[in-house]
């Protein structure tokens, strides 16, 4: 399969201003390193069980077949409409009633915590509505496209590696660089708490643009 067709949603989850800013936050934390890495794992075990339970299902979904819309199709038009009902919530959103952007609460509300709570933390930041459509769109065009187990595995594996390279590069900034990375994570931090929200939503309608492609080729194609 074209692993190409997995990136939009592998970039969507990526770029979710509250799992960035965790990490960084805790990389300043007293307790350092052991939490946000933890606070890391818990998210990507979380990425790969959930797109695991999305291939599964994606399998599961029937073939299409003449007389009859395609049921990916039919998903993928409504993957498309709520995609674009979340923009429009995350747009509404985007600033609370002081009006100072809606992603700085995170790090205000954060307090000092363990590695075992920062584990169910990371796992925690994906139960979210925009991050369970992203997922199940790429569960889908695993069941589309019928891969093999070894471009099950390629293009699962790439498409963890782009949704946990945000989670992972504050680490790996932050062990190679030492002190010196003290002063970019201060500068992601509210580069996150500015413009976090606002490329939410520009991520959200490109994905729901993509997939209203999709559905619309799927229905309106030859068969």
């Amino acid at each position: 399969m074209d692993t190409l067709a997995l990136v939009p949603g592998a970039v969507g989850i990526a770029l979710s201003p509250l799992t960035v800013a965790s990490i960084v936050f805790l990389l300043g934390h007293r307790r350092g390193y052991g939490s946000a890495v933890a606070c890391a794992v818990g998210w990507i075990t979380a990425i790969v069980v959930a797109l695991v339970v999305s291939v599964l299902l994606g399998e599961r979904l029937p073939a299409p077949s003449a007389d009859g819309a395609p049921v990916q199709a039919i998903v993928a038009l409504c993957a498309s409409a709520l995609l674009f009902g979340l923009a429009a919530w995350q747009w509404v959103r985007r600033r609370l009633p002081d009006g100072s952007p809606a992603s700085s609460r995170w790090s205000r509300a954060m307090e000092a915590i363990g590695p075992a709570r920062a584990f169910g933390l990371g796992a925690l930041l994906f139960l979210s509505p925009k991050l369970f459509v992203l997922v199940l769109a790429a569960g889908l065009a695993f069941g589309d496209a019928d891969p093999s187990p070894l471009e099950t595995v390629v293009a699962g594996a790439v498409f963890v590696l782009v949704s946990g390279s945000t989670a992972l590069l504050p680490i790996v900034l932050a062990v190679t660089l030492g002190s010196y990375a003290r002063r970019a994570l201060a500068a992601v931090r509210v580069g996150i708490a500015r413009w976090g929200s606002l490329s939410l939503v520009a991520v959200l309608v490109v994905l729901a643009i993509v997939q209203l492609v999709i559905g619309l080729v799927g229905l309106l194609g030859p068969r």
